[in-house]
């Protein structure tokens, strides 16, 4: 999928993927789950306005396995049987007992 045509109902029509993420330097890959595909809301603060966005802007989240490290935050290749996700930049934003959570935002 072209992350520039990406939208809060294509995205949130692979909720539940599994994706396959390829660790840097050979480091060989990880398992992440698409659990949850929300709109995004800005913080309101004074600056100067942009233009419309493109899109609505929405977050994805990913849940990883509870026995691999929290991933850095960086930009990932994601594949999986629905689409690839190529350069994805996700963030880490908690963790428990479950595992990791990553989360992506559009805008």
């Amino acid at each position: 999928m072209n992350l520039g045509e990406a939208t809060i109902e294509n995205m949130k029509e692979l909720e539940g993927t599994v994706f396959e993420l390829d660790l840097p330097e050979g480091g060989g890959t990880v398992k992440l789950t698409l659990e949850e595909v929300l709109p995004f809301v800005p913080q309101s603060r004074r600056r100067v306005r942009a233009k419309q966005p493109k899109r609505e802007p929405f977050s994805v989240y990913f849940a990883g396995p509870p026995d691999v490290d929290t991933l850095p935050q960086g930009m990932y290749t994601m594949r999986s049987e629905k689409g690839d996700l190529e350069g994805i930049f996700i963030v880490p934003v908690g963790r428990d007992e479950n595992g990791p959570e990553y989360e992506a935002v559009f805008a």
